[in-house]
């Protein structure tokens, strides 16, 4: 048991890692948002497929109604993220997306029975704290409006759902066979929206087909990962390890296109660092639901 806990919450961090690359590539692509992530789950989803067939399985119309929730949250996440970044500030999003763990915590205890130790609580604000000062140091301007940061908000809560839907569908399925099944019917989803906002969906250029290939196959494997984690740990540590993600992004763009990364930024990078690698330690009990 204490074996597939560590290997949960290490995939769990490995997923972190490789879905931090993608602000970095999103960077480098210039074509419109809702074709790019048309083109992404497309690609993603043959990246599955793949995957599937290599672990001797096959996709099953049972598993596309299983996953059939976790792909529409999904889809509809990655509409209000785009649209929300065009209208609030980068701070104001990453800040707002951090309360996430804050909404799990209670979903964990209400849905799953999950009972953190107190420690995780003052972890988990310290964690907090550290994302403020990072992003307030951040230097990341942008203009902030109420409309922009509800949506932020919005897609916070779309996010904690998907959350909560794939650890459920995690009880039913493999995660290979979920993550393709939701990347199936999220790319559904979202091609009527991307005809309605865009009027179709345009090919990516030539450099661009490598970003997007690099989007679906780099941060694709972090979902992929994520998926399998949820097999493994609770949602309250999926929660607090995807922090994590305010401290690796920086340091990939740092790296990839030369971000510079400002003192208290990184002040406030360790501070999360430091906190979650002491929180995601720390025991969460698990006790069965009546009626269960």
């Amino acid at each position: 048991m204490r074996d597939r806990v560590a290997l949960g919450r290490g995939a769990a961090i490995g997923a972190v890692g490789f879905m931090a690359f993608g602000p970095s590539i999103v960077k480098k692509v210039e074509m419109e948002e809702m074709a790019f992530v048309f083109w992404r789950l497309g690609i993603a989803a043959a990246f599955y497929a793949v995957v599937l067939i290599l672990a001797g399985n096959r996709l099953r119309w049972i598993d596309l109604k299983r996953s059939a929730v976790g792909g529409v949250i999904f889809a509809v996440n990655l509409v209000f993220f785009i649209l929300s970044m065009r209208r609030t500030s980068a701070v104001n999003a990453v800040v707002i997306a951090s309360l996430q763990p804050i909404l799990l915590l209670v979903v964990g205890h209400r849905l799953f029975g999950e009972r953190p130790h107190r420690s995780v609580y003052v972890g988990a604000s310290v964690a907090f704290v550290g994302v403020v000062v990072a992003m307030a140091g951040s230097g990341a301007g942008g203009v902030a409006t109420w409309s922009g940061d509800l949506m932020a908000f919005v897609t916070m809560v779309l996010f904690a759902a998907y959350y909560v839907a794939s650890k459920q569908a995690r009880a039913e399925m493999d995660s290979i066979t979920y993550q393709l099944s939701l990347t199936v019917v999220a790319t559904v989803v979202l091609l009527p929206i991307a005809l309605v906002v865009e009027g179709g969906v345009a090919l990516p250029s030539d450099g661009d087909w490598w970003m997007v290939a690099a989007m679906a196959i780099i941060p694709g494997t972090g979902h992929l990962l994520t998926n399998f984690a949820h097999g493994h740990v609770t949602l309250t540590q999926m929660s607090l390890i995807s922090l994590l993600f305010t401290a690796v992004a920086p340091l990939y763009a740092w790296w990839l296109i030369g971000e510079r990364i400002a003192g208290q930024q990184g002040v406030g990078m360790a501070v999360v660092l430091i906190a979650l690698s002491f929180v995601v330690t720390r025991p969460v009990e698990v006790v069965a639901r009546s009626g269960d």
